[in-house]
Formats: C-alpha cells, sequence, structure tokens
C-alpha cells in the first residue's frame, strides 16, 4: 500500500511539475542593439538553467521517494550521493536567484532607455524583448521556487537518515 502512496505522489508531482506551462514565454530573437540583446539572452539563459534545475530536483525526488519506504535498505553511498546532489543543485538554484535580482533591477533601467533608442523604430522591440525577459525570469523564479522545496525537503529526509546511521553531515 506505501509503494501505491509513494507511486501516486510521484506521478502527481510529475504531472504538475512537467505540465506545459503555455505562460513560459519564448527566447524572443536578437534586435541588434547589445544592452538589450545581452538581457535578453541572459535572461533566457537563466529560465534554461532554471527548467533543467527543476527537471534534475525533480527527477532526484522521484528516486528518494520510489526508496523513502525502505530507506533501511538504501547503502550510505546513495544516501550520500543523493544528499550532495541536492546540495549541488541547492547552490546552483541560490547563485540563480541572485542573478534574477540582478537582473529585473537591470530591467527598469533598460525600459527606461527603451524610450530614447535610436532610431525610434527599435523601441517597441526593445520594450518587446525586454518585457519578455522580464516574463522569463518570473517563469524561472516559480521554477526555483519548486525546486527549492524539493531541496529543502530531501535534504533534510536524506540528513536525517545519514545522522541515524551514524554518518556526518556537513549542514551549511
Amino acid at each position: 500500500m506505501k509503494k501505491f502512496f509513494f507511486l501516486c505522489l510521484a506521478f502527481i508531482v510529475s504531472t504538475v511539475v512537467f505540465g506545459q506551462d503555455d505562460k513560459t514565454p519564448k527566447r524572443p530573437e536578437n534586435m541588434g542593439v547589445s544592452d538589450f540583446d545581452i538581457f535578453k539572452n541572459n535572461s533566457f539563459d537563466i529560465l534554461d538553467e532554471s527548467v533543467k534545475l527543476k527537471t534534475d530536483a525533480t527527477r532526484l525526488d522521484t528516486d528518494v521517494k520510489s526508496y523513502a519506504a525502505g530507506l533501511a535498505s538504501v547503502s550510505v553511498e546513495k544516501l550520500k550521493a543523493d544528499f550532495k546532489a541536492f546540495r549541488g543543485i541547492g547552490k546552483s538554484t541560490n547563485e540563480l536567484t541572485g542573478r534574477i535580482d540582478d537582473l529585473k533591477e537591470q530591467s527598469k533601467a533598460l525600459l527606461e532607455s527603451a524610450k530614447s533608442l535610436k532610431p525610434m523604430t527599435r523601441s517597441p522591440q526593445a520594450t518587446g524583448n525586454t518585457n519578455k525577459s522580464v516574463k522569463g525570469l518570473d517563469a524561472s523564479k516559480k521554477n526555483l521556487d519548486v525546486v527549492t522545496s524539493l531541496v529543502t525537503t530531501n535534504t533534510k529526509l536524506l540528513a536525517d537518515e545519514l545522522k541515524n546511521r551514524g554518518e556526518t553531515v556537513d549542514e551549511e
């Protein structure tokens, strides 16, 4: 019965996490103005990284849930490897969150400067690309919120199990 519960839970989580989000913006084309193109590319690179982190964290979470009922039968090496993987994902998540905050701040100045861009025909594209980039950053933030939750839950579970087995756990 426990296995059935965990399989159902894993299915629900994977459905929610991997469900298509039509609101996720697509990377627009470069417009030939370096400040705007660099900002856009940085923003969408972060979105790509956040999707990868979410995928990795979800896959690891599914792994942990698959053996959570029989945690005692899992080797210490496997527990340590999963713990280390979650910690790495958590560290990357924190770094991306800082970059998102920096870029969100930068977007305000770019939107302001888009109004005075020469030739004026580029102004709408600059504003549009910047706004799509901000939407990409918002989508990244949502992905990272999911990742943070998975990392927090699973690192605690794995750390507790390692401690119960007498292993030393480095808690940062």
